[in-house]
């Protein structure tokens, strides 16, 4: 059962650790369905398989390298955004947004976490666009 369980949330993004000194990591990896989990429900995830163990949780962490230009431009295209939308939704002055697309102005960590976020929400939404878009 504890096997079953611990396959189950790595399927998830969710791993689950057991270590030597008898604590658990719970682990969140990668995002299902843009899914984030906190601490506290990493811990309680955790107590699901090791009910009387000490859980560490360790929490998603955003990796910004693999945002990049190319990766803005192809998600911009996937969901059909063009620069004014981005200019308009992100509150990024038109001068800002070409030079961080022609590559002349740094593409800074907060700015791809940004990006990252803005496209996850169209990701998410993408059943309900396309209800929208059908009335």
């Amino acid at each position: 059962m504890e096997k079953q369980s611990i396959t189950g949330y790595d399927r998830l993004g969710i791993s689950i650790e057991p270590l030597q000194d008898g604590t658990v990591k719970v682990t969140q990896s990668r995002l299902i369905n843009g899914y984030i989990l906190n601490q506290k429900q990493l811990i309680e995830r955790g107590k699901e398989v090791y009910p009387d163990a000490k859980i560490i949780p360790v929490v998603y962490s955003l990796n910004v390298d693999d945002i990049t230009i190319d990766w803005i431009e192809s998600k911009m295209q996937e969901f059909g955004i063009k620069r004014n939308d981005l200019i308009k939704q992100l509150a990024i002055d038109r001068s800002s947004l070409s030079l961080i697309l022609s590559g002349k102005r740094e593409l800074s960590k907060p700015m791809r976490a940004t990006f990252f976020y803005y496209f996850l929400t169209y990701e998410l939404n993408r059943d309900f666009r396309e209800y929208i878009n059908a009335l």
